[in-house]
């Protein structure tokens, strides 16, 4: 009985010491796509940005998640979504963030976007 025990110990470990290196191998190659530069750090600020449209030295398509415009990126800032005030998204209509940057806590900015219901 207790070989038995240790034979199924011995195999349940080495199969999560697999899947462990499996899942950290697929995780490296994923990050590893993304440019080396603090916006892509964030995952969450990652998420507005093209990795493969690189505007300008230094600047990277943001694209609003209203859909209703495109900018330049900083690529050394992120976008701060600690909690519900930093980043705000209603609909279509309405969008805020602040992004501070990484060089300096001084230096942020902060974006809002807003359009008019037609009536």
């Amino acid at each position: 009985m207790k070989k038995r025990t240790k034979t199924l110990l011995a195999v349940i470990t080495g199969v999560a010491i697999l899947i462990g290196g499996i899942i950290g191998g697929i995780w490296m190659i994923n990050e590893s796509r993304y440019p080396n530069v603090p916006a892509f750090d964030d995952h969450f600020t990652r998420k507005f940005l093209n990795k493969d449209k690189k505007v300008t030295d230094g600047f990277y398509e943001f694209k609003s998640k209203t859909g209703q415009y495109k900018m330049w990126f900083p690529e050394e800032y992120q976008l701060l979504h600690e909690n519900e005030q930093q980043y705000v998204k209603e609909g279509k209509l309405y969008e805020r963030y602040r992004a501070v940057s990484n060089s300096n806590e001084l230096e942020y900015m902060t974006v809002e976007f807003s359009n008019k219901i037609k009536k």
